[in-house]
């Protein structure tokens, strides 16, 4: 039968679906917009189903937060190429996707709703690529009224990072000292990638391994043995001031640490400040 052009444009402004795919999908249906619906749904499970092996590390990284600013999330949303990633259409899928797992209280990957995974499946007909869900991050306010939210999206979605700080007055929320504070630090979690904030946050499974690296080399050094534990404490105490964000070097001033600028920065406002909590994505990365 012949297709309306307007059915058309209707039809892939509901599912994103190509101009061919809509024709289709409308000439087998009759014309029947839900059916035509439901065939590109049929399609696009047929197409995630065959597409789910292929590697998909490009993608967007991006942050949202509630109406109320009391909830953040963050998502990292994956694809085959950086062509597609850069595309209007993946980034307004994107934030779709991730407006519809905030709304939903989405707290990670392994428990997502089926209407977002069948939002994911549908987009691999739409892009003609493995889309994959990779990560998602959740924090509700520690305390809504000390508690700040700063995020930064980095290099146009490729690192995204968003940190919770809870300051001791919460009429200063607005000093400009602790609003350049909060921005600095998140640029820094962006830009230097520590683990935790503090060394006690560290998974103990990612630190006892690390201490057996260490040991293991020490003694393949020839040390003498009664010098090990000193060379391995050495080393650890290194690991911790990169991994930790409180003992990393501040990287606008190499001579302060984070907790060090932190105390500076309270100091100048007359407050006492905490940096809560931090979640960092990097595309791609586990």
């Amino acid at each position: 039968m012949a297709v309306n052009a307007q059915d058309v444009k209707t039809l892939r402004e509901k599912t994103g679906a190509g101009i061919m795919d809509c024709k289709h999908a409308l000439s087998t249906s009759g014309g029947d917009m839900n059916k035509a619906i439901k065939i590109l749904r049929e399609k696009g499970l047929a197409e995630a189903k065959k597409r789910s092996g292929r590697e998909a590390r490009e993608g967007l990284v991006t942050i949202l937060f509630s109406d109320d600013g009391s909830t953040a999330t963050m998502v990292e949303v994956n694809c085959e190429t950086d062509f597609v990633s850069r595309t209007d259409q993946y980034r307004d899928f994107v934030q779709n996707l991730a407006r519809r797992i905030l709304d939903s209280g989405v707290e990670g990957v392994q428990s997502i709703p089926d209407e977002i995974s069948t939002m994911v499946k549908e987009a691999i007909a739409t892009f003609g690529e493995n889309i994959v869900l990779r990560k998602i991050a959740r924090m509700k306010k520690t305390d809504e009224k000390r508690s700040v939210f700063q995020s930064y999206i980095h290099l146009d979605g490729k690192v995204g990072v968003i940190v919770e700080f809870l300051i001791g007055d919460s009429s200063k929320k607005e000093n400009e000292e602790f609003l350049e504070f909060i921005k600095n630090i998140a640029l820094q979690v962006a830009s230097m990638g520590p683990a935790g904030v503090s060394r006690d946050e560290l998974p103990k499974e990612i630190v006892e391994e690390q201490r057996e690296i260490f040991t293991i080399q020490a003694r393949e050094s020839g040390k003498p043995e009664n010098i090990l534990d000193k060379i391995v404490k050495g080393r650890m105490e290194k690991f911790f001031a990169e991994t930790s964000l409180l003992e990393q070097k501040y990287v606008k001033n190499n001579d302060l640490t984070c907790d060090a600028y932190r105390a500076e920065t309270q100091k100048k406002i007359g407050t006492d400040i905490e940096i809560k909590r931090l979640a960092r994505f990097k595309l791609g990365e586990e």
